[in-house]
């Protein structure tokens, strides 16, 4: 088998790009520029090595944020689509694992939600890609950096740890949110006794943090979910409140005890399934306030 520098360095893991010659073949007549760059990042392909060779393109995203817009190559066969999305109007930030299946879903004002699959083997550079466009779509405001806090204790139950521990580390990476609410998963299906045994309806725990400049929402990649299966996902979605531009509320068609509050941001809609009362009533007057 014939060898290149690419097929050499092809792994799970997704590698920061410093140079052209470090561009994927597929993406080399893109424009992108890594020297001209804040960072440019490869995604590989969701497959094994063995089943890898030198002539297949191997990289299914190339992602470049340069001066005022993220900038998304998505690999189709052997050619690329392409997705710009300025800084200023991007709406929310999602980011999700479930064993090794991490999902980006990067939510902009004109309703568009750009998605980059990757393997969570290594989520490092993705943490590293959120950040920066965090900081890159809000002003920071000046003043004394917030003092770090320990973290208001948390009971969700022993299945919902995960869930916990990552909220402990928002808080120990961010000492300027605070605790919103919290709220335990339930059930809200209806039906009769046997039909809820068999397949319950579970709307899963999540915890709502906020500070002066962003919503977050630690949460289940599933919220709202039928049958028995165990969650095993971890997902933080992210709005900056100078993107919020109102809000609507609305009962679940199904299940009375879940309530949709909708957060509007121009053309784009998020929708968050709460529990009915008190963990509902924590976001609308947070939202109020954006």
């Amino acid at each position: 088998m014939r060898r290149t520098a690419e097929f050499d360095a092809f792994g799970p893991w997704i590698d920061e790009v410093h140079t052209t010659s470090e561009l994927p073949r597929l993406y080399r007549d893109a424009g992108v520029d890594p020297a001209a760059s804040r960072l440019v990042l490869k995604v590989p392909r969701a497959i094994e090595r063995r089943d890898a060779n030198p002539d297949m393109h191997l990289y299914d995203f190339l992602i470049a944020v340069g001066a005022s817009e993220l900038t998304v190559l998505r690999r189709r066969d052997d050619w690329y689509e392409r997705a710009r999305l300025p800084f200023a109007q991007i709406t929310a930030i999602e980011d999700s694992v479930s064993l090794l299946d991490g999902r980006l879903t990067v939510h902009t004002a004109d309703g568009a939600a750009t998605l980059i699959s990757y393997n969570a083997l290594d989520p490092a550079p993705i943490t590293m890609l959120t950040r920066l466009l965090r900081k890159l779509y809000l002003p920071w405001r000046a003043g004394i950096p917030a003092a770090p806090v320990t973290p208001a204790p948390l009971d969700l139950g022993g299945g919902d740890m995960g869930l916990v521990t990552a909220y402990r580390q928002v808080l120990a990476a961010e000492p300027g949110m605070r605790l919103i609410s919290a709220a335990r998963r339930a059930a809200v299906g209806r039906g009769n006794r046997v039909s809820r045994l068999l397949r319950p309806v579970t709307l899963h725990a999540s915890i709502l943090l906020a500070d002066d400049r962003e919503i977050q929402l630690l949460h289940r990649r599933d919220r709202l979910v039928q049958g028995r299966d165990k969650p095993h996902s971890i997902a933080r979605t992210v709005v900056p409140r100078a993107g919020i531009a109102g809000f609507r509320v609305r009962p679940h068609d199904t299940h009375p005890q879940v309530t949709i509050v909708t957060i509007c941001s121009a053309d784009a809609a998020l929708d968050f399934p709460t529990h009915s009362g008190a963990d509902t009533d924590a976001l609308l007057a947070l939202l109020s306030t954006a």
